[in-house]
C-alpha cells in the first residue's frame, strides 16, 4: 500500500503522468456530466476570467442547447452575442442586418449595444428606432460592402 505522500511525491515528479491518468480517466466522465442535462455547470461571467476549455464547452452547449430550444433567432443571436463579448472581452457588440429598400442597399440595427449584462429588451432595437446605414458610407457600409467579397 503507498500511503498519501509517496504519491504526492510521485505525481509531483511526474506530471505527464498525472495529466495523462486525469484525461484518460477522469476527463470522459466530466463531459458525460455536462452533456447530462440535470447536472449543468454553470459559468461565472460576472467579472473577466480565463476560460477554461471545459467553461468553453459548456458555454457552446449551453448555447446550442438555446438554438435547439428557442425559436425566437433574436433572442438566440442576442445570447450568443453576450457569450462572444464576454469571450472576446469586447466592450459591445451589435448586429446589423443587410436589407433592400427601394432597390438602395443598406444596413439597420436589430441588436445594439449588448454586453456581457445586458437585457434583451434594453438591446431589441424596434423599426421605427433603427440606425441605417447605406452601403456607400462609412467604415461599416465599406465593410458589409459585396463588392469587397
Amino acid at each position: 500500500m503507498v500511503d498519501a505522500a509517496a504519491a504526492e511525491l510521485f505525481l509531483d515528479d511526474n506530471p505527464e503522468f498525472a495529466k495523462s491518468y486525469y484525461d484518460l480517466n477522469f476527463r470522459p466522465q466530466l463531459i458525460s456530466e455536462l452533456l447530462d442535462g440535470s447536472r449543468r455547470m454553470q459559468v461565472d461571467v460576472s467579472q473577466f476570467h480565463d476560460l477554461t476549455t471545459v467553461e468553453e464547452s459548456e458555454v457552446l452547449f449551453d448555447l446550442m442547447r438555446d438554438i435547439q430550444d428557442n425559436l425566437q433567432m433574436e433572442r438566440s443571436v442576442f445570447n450568443l452575442m453576450k457569450h462572444l463579448s464576454f469571450m472576446l472581452r469586447a466592450d459591445r457588440m451589435s448586429l446589423f442586418m443587410y436589407r433592400q429598400r427601394n432597390g438602395v442597399a443598406e444596413l439597420a440595427t436589430r441588436l445594439f449595444s449588448v454586453t456581457k449584462d445586458s437585457l434583451f429588451e434594453e438591446c431589441l432595437i424596434p423599426p421605427d428606432s433603427e440606425i441605417v446605414y447605406p452601403l456607400d458610407l462609412g467604415v461599416l457600409g465599406h465593410v458589409a460592402s459585396p463588392r469587397r467579397w
